[in-house]
């Protein structure tokens, strides 16, 4: 099952649980609702449920989610969504959420672009860090004829960088991380920073440097690129600058600038919920400054937050789990272990 292909239209018929954004965070909460026997629907703006992982990063192997040694983010969303499609979650794709009301019985209306409402008894905000941009090296000047042909801000497919002579910008995870993704790809790699240190995770710095001492990469610290040579619309060279004014001519085919998203709440921001570091303030259940609205993920903050994938899973079934106290007022409720509930499902699908 192809993730940009699944819908389940509820029109206005209530739901249990809304769920703004459809990345890791989102998709493993609609798996906790269905353990908790709660109907949900997930809301994204993007065509397809996955986030970032799907939009930017699929190919990108991720080392540090659980149970997993190593997977690559497409495969991670994949798995996610194998997890929670058992209970059928409603998904609607390509809906932008712009604004939010609470009624007066407690429960929520939930507008998007297209003029949609959708109504639920609570409400989760699982967005990420909102609509995100790449940043770009202003110093290059107009490029937009060549982004996405000879210039990239993500690698979406391995394939756009075989054979080719790939000069990538950036110090922090995932330019390390595909500075050393690439060598078996491409036909060279360098790897540009303009610092004089690495931003990125130790273990990937190494391999970097090891790398470079094996003659197999070309890395320059302290060193800007400030300019592209092209030829008919192709790239050929790229200008770099060190720090002692020195000037190097480099051939490349693919520019590969890693530096970072610039992230907007967008219609979020708007919403008069308190705010720190551009997230959402959220108590130990995950609850925003409004009772039954709740956050989770890269969206969310509280004290000593890491944002990391396998934080925002944990955020998602405290969320959900404290959300039913919400959504059944009064209700005892009893904590089911997934091995015990997921017999009893195969027992009565026997």
């Amino acid at each position: 099952m192809t993730l940009n292909k699944v819908y389940y239209s509820g029109g206005e018929e209530i739901r249990d649980l809304t769920i703004v954004g459809g990345g890791p965070t989102g998709i493993f909460a609609a798996f906790q609702c269905g353990m908790n026997n709660i109907t949900c629907r997930i809301i994204e703006s993007m065509p397809q449920l996955g986030g970032q992982l799907a939009a930017l990063y699929p190919e990108k192997h991720i080392y540090d989610v659980a149970g997993f040694h190593e997977v690559p983010a497409a495969g991670l969303v994949e798995s996610l969504w194998k997890q929670a499609e058992r209970y059928h979650p409603e998904i609607n794709l390509g809906e932008a959420v712009t604004r939010y009301r609470k009624l007066d019985d407690g429960s929520f209306e939930t507008t998007t672009t297209s003029g949609k409402v959708f109504l639920s008894r609570a409400l989760l905000l699982a967005a990420g860090l909102g609509a995100f941009t790449p940043r770009k090296l202003p110093q290059l000047g107009c490029i937009d004829h060549i982004e996405g042909r000879s210039i990239f801000y993500a690698v979406k497919n391995i394939s756009d960088f075989e054979g080719k002579k790939v000069v990538i910008v950036g110090g922090g995870d995932s330019a390390l991380d595909w500075a050393v993704g690439l060598l078996d790809a491409a036909e060279h790699v360098t790897l540009v920073h303009r610092m004089h240190e690495f931003q990125g995770h130790g273990k990937t710095a190494r391999e970097v440097d090891e790398a470079k001492d094996q003659g197999v990469i070309d890395v320059y610290m302290d060193t800007e690129v400030t300019a592209v040579q092209t030829v008919e619309g192709e790239m050929k060279n790229v200008t770099l600058v060190r720090k002692n004014g020195a000037t190097i001519q480099v051939e490349a085919d693919r520019l590969l600038i890693l530096i970072g998203f610039k992230s907007n709440l967008g219609p979020l921001a708007e919403w008069d919920l308190e705010l720190v570091d551009n997230a959402l303030v959220v108590d130990s259940h995950m609850k925003t400054s409004v009772d039954g609205l709740y956050a989770a993920g890269d969206i969310a903050w509280y004290q000593g937050k890491l944002k990391i994938i396998q934080t925002g899973l944990s955020d998602a079934a405290m969320a959900v789990r404290h959300s039913l106290n919400y959504i059944r007022p009064g209700e005892k409720i009893k904590h089911t272990f997934s091995s015990v509930k997921m017999a009893k499902q195969k027992k009565n699908e026997q």
